[in-house]
């Protein structure tokens, strides 16, 4: 009676501890995780050649390929061979494998981009494309196989990041084309219809740990210093992303935002209800971070009616210029995740009571009584609260003295 494996858990897989000598845990359906004396740990996959003779493939290391993404490959491996397919392949020339190319291009490309997004583009590149067609001859690869890649990918459940591997396997393929390696571009042929359109499409957002690289881009330094057309950011531009990480309102609130709506005197920002998706008063208390903002906002355009005017100076800024900017840069936000990144960045790091933060987004905390006495009791809190916060951004820049 053959025995029964029972599947590996992600706390096995990530506390397995070395031993003297090489040993595995195994998975189940021919995945197992082999154990190295160094502490390393790599992921392979046994099966039956066409000999009938045991083999091994290899995919690669943990923590970079995680249990999940073994056994999705260990599936694919299954699969292909249920379809008679050789996954043993012999190792062409290394000068003409897809993964040989993609370097080739990634290393000219890179030159013109944000470091974070060419890092990020070859880490899909090792993830997903290299275990499974990289050591391929690119002149032998056709759109199925690029296909199957993918697949992988949207059975993750990653819809834009599906997207951007496609779009980077595109440019690489056309670089093939160019350089005389290839007669036609397999990626051409893959249309968005291939794919399930995601059902749910939330805003994405940075983590806190990245916040940094999203100063780094606004103050055009370290990895954003001397800047391509591509990467360049203007002045007004720069200013609304900035008002709209330090005040946590929606974008369509920064772009129409007006100079009779800023009380000095009181040192708030007062939103009407008619510009607001909950048809309320709100009132945004003005940090030092904020009034630094507004000094430059006032210097670049003296006459406006709005804080962040058009480049022509007949209406406000367009509301997709934040997203636009920042997506250039490879930064992958929205305009809209920034209020998620600010409330998590008070939450986790600032410790900053929940309803406050809650009160920061506009959101209604209970009935219309409770929200009334809630607009009233908080505003102190959500302006300390915002203090803080500024406090942090002007700190990542690097000047606590002007914006």
């Amino acid at each position: 009676m053959p025995k029964i494996i029972t599947p590996l858990t992600a706390a096995q897989v990530k506390n397995a501890k070395p031993k003297d000598r090489l040993y595995k845990l195994a998975d189940g359906g021919g995945l197992a995780l082999w154990v190295k004396p160094n502490g390393s740990k790599v992921w392979r996959f046994s099966f039956n050649g066409e000999n009938g003779k045991p083999q091994t493939l290899t995919l690669g290391a943990y923590p970079l390929f995680s249990l999940v993404q073994a056994r999705e490959w260990r599936d694919e491996q299954k699969r292909k061979l249920a379809l008679g397919q050789n996954i043993k392949r012999v190792k062409v020339r290394t000068a003409y494998t897809l993964e040989k190319i993609a370097c080739e291009w990634h290393e000219k490309w890179r030159k013109d981009m944000a470091e974070k997004y060419t890092v990020q583009v070859m880490r899909n590149f090792e993830r997903y494309i290299f275990p499974v067609i990289g050591n391929r001859d690119i002149r032998q690869i056709k759109t199925i196989d690029v296909v199957e890649c993918l697949r992988i990918m949207e059975r993750r459940g990653i819809a834009d990041s599906l997207r951007k591997t496609k779009n980077s396997l595109n440019l690489v393929f056309s670089y093939a084309v160019g350089s005389g390696l290839i007669e036609y571009n397999p990626v051409l042929q893959i249309g968005k219809q291939v794919f399930e359109k995601p059902k749910n499409r939330h805003m994405a957002a940075l983590p806190p740990s990245e916040l940094p690289l999203l100063i780094d881009f606004l103050e055009q330094r370290n990895g954003f210093a001397n800047p391509t057309n591509r990467l360049k950011i203007t002045p007004t531009t720069r200013l609304a992303i900035y008002w709209l990480l330090l005040t946590m309102t929606r974008v369509q609130e920064t772009a129409l935002a007006r100079w009779d709506e800023i009380d000095e005197k009181s040192g708030q920002w007062i939103i009407p209800a008619e510009r607001k998706k909950e048809r309320r008063e709100h009132i945004v208390p003005l940090s030092t971070a904020m009034k630094q903002i507004l000094q430059q906002a006032r210097e670049l355009n003296v006459n406006g009616v709005y804080l962040f005017e058009s480049y022509n100076y007949r209406s406000h800024i367009n509301k997709e210029a934040p997203r636009m900017a920042m997506q250039r840069a490879g930064l992958e936000t929205t305009a809209h995740g920034l209020r998620s990144l600010a409330r998590t960045y008070l939450r986790e790091e600032l410790n900053i009571d929940n309803d406050v933060a809650e009160k920061l987004l506009a959101h209604s905390l209970g009935t219309k009584t409770q929200t009334a006495y809630n607009r009233s009791e908080l505003l102190k809190e959500r302006g300390e609260a915002l203090e803080k916060w500024g406090n942090v951004i002007l700190t990542m820049m690097g000047n606590s003295q002007q914006a």
